[in-house]
């Protein structure tokens, strides 16, 4: 499908992590509160003790799992949650991702890079540069390295932290604070076959940038989780790497190349769940009444072993072909894409997740492809860089804005 030019940008696919992101905060660390906040914390000016104070707490959400990304490198995907728990305003100004065994500064997040990696966690995903009193942020991480055994096996963080006080407080204006150690998972991402065939394949809202699916972080069930946190958002380009827009067809699903293309199964498998009642929507146009449970749209679920689970949404009404109970071989077509759900236009939606909820698993777990061949990508400026001769690669996971060819996807 050709046009006269054709863009890409990540807010015309999923949202699910848009509604997510409005799930109430039900978790934070605990705050200074009343009217004279330094005497309610400590109303003696020369306390016995000697501690640190530490008004800007800091934890891991998740122990991060290595996983090779497109670029070569293996990512540490996580995020630190952070809570100021000082009656003024905090701004972090840098982060270093140390190797607590050596010393050694494996990354280092320093003036905007700060701001840019770090939302507030109240369900919008601006870049926040300040953290206000008693108010939760989260700061998304990516560690990389060029070998597998350059990895640590734990990592803590060097946090240092500027506040903006009001007068006569006993809190430090500025703190460097090392903390939220944890350990590197030695767990291997589970290994997967293609979702579906052919060229031109485009994720979007992927690893491991902030986008809708990694700012997914909300409470659920008395937890806080980052549900999205390696999911996919799979459109289509034409031959030349251009995405049709909602805007270019307000009504067509059929002029979108994804549309109506077959959805395979990644792995081996038990179909635990499968939802087929939601119809597809015009592209560009949401429906308003859809709950947090209505995102995924008509979706499957197969348990692919080993407590890990796939999810497939957003497909076509009347397409899918397993039931709930069936046993499914890798490669066997389980339905046709569609745009159902909360959508903005065709695309496949996919993770891993550890357990059969599409938006309440403990974890969101890293994945790899067995094999694909490395199209390209789209570049921030929208205009994409094809390779003259693709790439073959293997056991990787691509990267955001990664064109991929699963033609040649070896089969079982």
């Amino acid at each position: 499908m050709r046009s006269a030019r054709m863009y890409m940008v990540v807010a015309v696919v999923l949202a699910m992590g848009a509604l997510l992101g409005a799930v109430s905060l039900a978790w934070g660390e605990p705050g200074v509160t009343g009217s004279n906040p330094s005497s309610a914390l400590n109303p003696d000016p020369d306390p016995v003790g000697g501690g640190e104070q530490t008004p800007l707490l800091m934890r891991v959400l998740d122990a991060p799992q290595p996983v090779k990304g497109t670029d070569g490198k293996y990512h540490l995907v996580y995020e630190l949650v952070l809570t100021n728990t000082s009656p003024g305003t905090a701004t972090v100004e840098s982060v270093k991702t140390i190797d607590p065994k050596s010393g050694e500064v494996v990354d280092t997040l320093a003036g905007a890079e700060v701001p840019a990696r770090t939302t507030l966690l109240d369900g919008s995903l601006d870049p926040a540069e300040k953290i206000g009193s008693a108010q939760v942020a989260i700061l998304y991480l990516d560690a990389t390295f060029e070998d597998l055994r350059e990895v640590p096996k734990e990592v803590e963080h060097r946090v240092t932290t500027s506040f903006d006080l009001p007068p006569g407080v006993l809190f430090p204006k500025k703190t460097t604070d090392v903390g939220a150690r944890t350990e590197v998972s030695n767990e291997k991402p589970v290994v997967i076959g293609p979702p579906m065939r052919g060229k031109n394949w485009v994720v979007t809202n992927g690893c491991c940038t902030v986008s809708t699916h990694r700012g997914s972080v909300g409470a659920i069930d008395q937890k806080l989780l980052a549900t999205e946190r390696y999911a996919i958002d799979w459109i289509r380009a034409d031959n030349e790497g251009h995405i049709l827009l909602p805007s270019d067809t307000p009504t067509k699903l059929t002029n979108y190349p994804a549309y109506d293309e077959p959805i395979l199964s990644v792995k081996g498998g038990k179909v635990v769940t499968a939802v087929d009642r939601y119809p597809d929507l015009k592209p560009g146009v949401r429906n308003p009444d859809y709950t947090l449970k209505d995102a995924p749209g008509n979706h499957v679920i197969v348990d692919i072993g080993g407590g890990r689970y796939a999810i497939y949404a957003h497909l076509k009404p009347g397409s899918i072909e397993v039931e709930e109970g069936e046993r499914v071989r890798r490669g066997q077509q389980i339905a046709r894409l569609g745009n159902s759900g909360n959508t903005s236009a065709p695309h496949l939606h996919f993770h891993v997740m550890d357990a059969p909820t599409p938006l309440g698993a403990d974890h969101n777990l890293p994945y790899v492809f067995d094999s694909f061949r490395y199209q390209g990508f789209i570049g921030d400026d929208l205009t994409p860089h094809l390779l003259k001769n693709p790439q073959q690669r293997e056991d990787e996971l691509p990267l955001n804005q990664s064109l991929v060819d699963f033609g040649a996807s070896r089969g079982h």
